[in-house]
């Protein structure tokens, strides 16, 4: 990508977190709204530390602006529940750094060699990471909104029927784009069998019917059911005669029939019965941390994308994943089925 391209795409995403938090007071951004959320603060102070710590540090050779922030916004160091208790920048000290380490990344990116052999540098890998992470945060962020009550989902109507069969054969896994993350690398050839897969996502009229849940059934009955949890969704499927895609089978129809899919992004995510794991020949980069310590039985993929996830992320390769009880993240359903 060019030094313009790559410009834009910093300005977009900053741009996209800034009209997100716009309407809120500095005291919305300290508020701890619930255990499973971080204060929208410390989102804010990541964000420009992630920045900071990858394009200044990393790619820049530069020192750290504020070394005690290692400590304070390194996801590793703490857990979400214990994040409001820390001593976090206040939020006029969080912008005033988010303004620092912006500056100085404009000052550096035309000095960084983005055609060179390093793979961190090359076409633009490291600019990259740093928007999607910060577009990701802010999705993180309309959660918390969300379970505030301080933003409203804009689902769409759901006005497909009926499912689209997926023929049996191989078809590539995974992606080799220059910004894709290491969990969706390396592409690979995979076969799978036949498989029926719902053009529509399951509406909330659909789950009221089988959960008699009332907060469901309130809501407007042919819009996407969201905020459902691994188990939910896979209760769903099979009280309705059906079961959740692989992921593999999520993809596979996203690259062949995604044309006959409605609201394969755009609209929730949607849960696959696939443990996230690495791919054959999975290798970590730039760092072990991003998907890795996820690996295993205790997480669960999700793909496609939800009304608030930017099209740089909804890409059909991207790989989304959360704990199988978690219900606070836009989630919904797309059942499947065996031919």
């Amino acid at each position: 990508m060019s030094l313009s391209e790559l410009l834009s795409a910093l300005t977009r995403a900053r741009a996209r977190t800034e009209a997100l938090l716009a309407p809120l007071a500095d005291a919305q951004l300290t508020q701890s709204v619930s255990a499973l959320q971080s204060p929208l603060v410390w989102d804010l102070a990541h964000i420009a530390y992630y920045e900071e710590l990858w394009l200044l540090r990393r790619a820049g050779g530069r020192a750290a602006m504020l070394p005690e922030l290692d400590e304070l916004y390194d996801s590793f160091a703490h857990g979400r529940p214990e994040r409001a208790e820390l001593p976090l920048l206040t939020p006029q000290e969080t912008r005033a750094y988010m303004a620092d380490v912006r500056g100085a990344v404009l000052e550096l990116l035309p000095q960084l060699a983005l055609d060179g052999d390093d793979p961190l540098l090359h076409g633009g890998f490291v600019v990259g990471l740093v928007v999607q992470h910060e577009l990701q945060h802010a999705e993180t962020m309309a959660q918390t909104l969300a379970l505030a009550g301080w933003i409203s989902p804009e689902l769409p109507m759901v006005e497909a029927e009926g499912d689209v069969l997926v023929g049996a054969g191989p078809f590539m896994l995974g992606s080799s784009q220059a910004w894709a993350y290491d969990n969706e690398r390396p592409a690979h050839v995979v076969e799978l069998a036949p498989f029926r897969i719902d053009r529509a996502l399951v509406t909330n009229a659909e789950y009221a019917a089988f959960a008699g849940d009332d907060a469901v059934a309130s809501a407007p009955p042919d819009q996407p059911v969201e905020h459902v949890s691994f188990h939910d969704a896979e209760a769903y499927a099979r009280w309705a005669g059906k079961r959740l895609p692989t992921e593999a089978e999520w993809e596979k129809a996203a690259k062949t029939v995604g044309d006959e899919l409605e609201h394969a992004s755009g609209a929730v995510w949607q849960w696959t019965s696939t443990r996230f794991d690495g791919y054959p020949g999975f290798h970590a980069f730039p760092y072990a941390e991003y998907s890795s310590p996820f690996f295993g039985d205790g997480y669960r993929v999700l793909r496609g994308g939800s009304w608030f996830t930017d099209p740089l992320v909804a890409r059909t390769t991207f790989r989304n994943w959360d704990l199988p009880e978690r219900r606070q993240i836009f989630s919904g359903i797309r059942c499947a089925g065996d031919v």
